[in-house]
């Protein structure tokens, strides 16, 4: 039984970079999860202040990501086991919405496609993964503007996890709460600005296989501008998990760690913005090292 759970583990933790690695988010995600969302393309405000009442936008964003190896507990490049190759094709459904002056209403609706190809034989499977909600909160809730947020975020599992150790996973089958702050600054004079933010994420136990996640600290750096009609950001996602916990026993060599650049671009195209992005993983722990791209269109209202 103790075999069968951890090899359901690795599964999972496996299964749920591939679909996450959007990188931060994720988050982020997180992502990828080091991110506050997980949305594959997303550039953010340079402004990092919340919605102004009545604004808002929706996206729609897919992303494709490819693994045929990942991070061990050392650090290093391994290929999973029996030449095993994990496709994850997803689909977002994005959107904000400015509630109050200071109060910035988010949430998003994923679905995914996993595949798994080894010498073995082929898995696949598909769903809604995991709910997300937050809010943002800001200075202008007392009548003051200063280029800071904080966001407050929900994740409440949209499957429940297998019981049979061979069925992909869409989720862990827990739900996390995190907190993060946000800044940003742009120039008086240039075309440029940096953006940031930096949290930390509480993971919930998941009592159907007594299985704990470690909680994670997360970071995303960005330097970004534009040129004429196109916009361009280039982000740095860091994530740093604490030892997960099964059946009452920490297991410290598979805490997760990763650190990936993720360039991306945006352009107007009709009513709304087309964005693009390329996340690539730098170095990392206990999570696989794939490639990720990212396709997302996005409208607004309000302005």
């Amino acid at each position: 039984m103790k075999t069968l759970t951890l090899l359901k583990t690795a599964i999972a933790s496996t299964a749920f970079l591939a679909v996450f690695t959007l990188f931060p988010m994720t988050v982020r995600g997180q992502v990828l999860c080091s991110a506050p969302h997980s949305s594959p393309t997303l550039l953010e405000s340079a402004g990092e202040r919340t919605l102004p009442v009545g604004q808002g936008w929706v996206q729609v964003a897919t992303s494709f990501n490819r693994a045929t190896d990942a991070f061990n507990f050392l650090g290093n490049r391994q290929d999973f086991l029996g030449d095993a190759v994990f496709q994850t094709r997803s689909l977002y459904l994005t959107a904000a919405y400015g509630l109050v002056p200071g109060v910035e209403i988010w949430g998003q609706v994923p679905v995914h496609s996993l595949r798994v190809r080894a010498s073995a034989g082929e898995a696949r499977k598909a769903g809604i993964g995991d709910l997300r909600a937050a809010v943002r909160l800001s200075p202008a809730i007392f009548g003051l503007e200063a280029p800071v947020a904080v966001r407050v975020g929900y994740k409440h599992p949209g499957a429940s996890f297998p019981v049979d150790a061979t069925e992909l996973p869409l989720s862990e089958g827990q739900s996390d709460l995190e907190v993060s702050v946000e800044s940003g600054w742009q120039s008086d004079r240039l075309p440029v600005y940096v953006a940031g933010w930096t949290g930390y994420r509480w993971r919930s136990e998941n009592v159907d296989t007594d299985h704990t996640p470690g909680n994670e600290t997360f970071a995303h750096l960005a330097v970004g501008g534009g040129f004429g009609a196109i916009g361009w950001q280039l982000g740095l996602d860091a994530l740093w998990g604490g030892a997960p916990i099964d059946q009452g026993l920490r297991l410290t060599s598979q805490n997760r760690r990763l650190l990936q650049i993720v360039p991306s671009v945006a352009s107007n195209v009709g009513p709304g913005t087309l964005e693009v992005s390329v996340p690539v993983s730098l170095s990392g722990r206990n999570l696989p090292a794939g490639y990720t791209l990212g396709l997302g269109y996005r409208l607004a209202w309000g302005r």
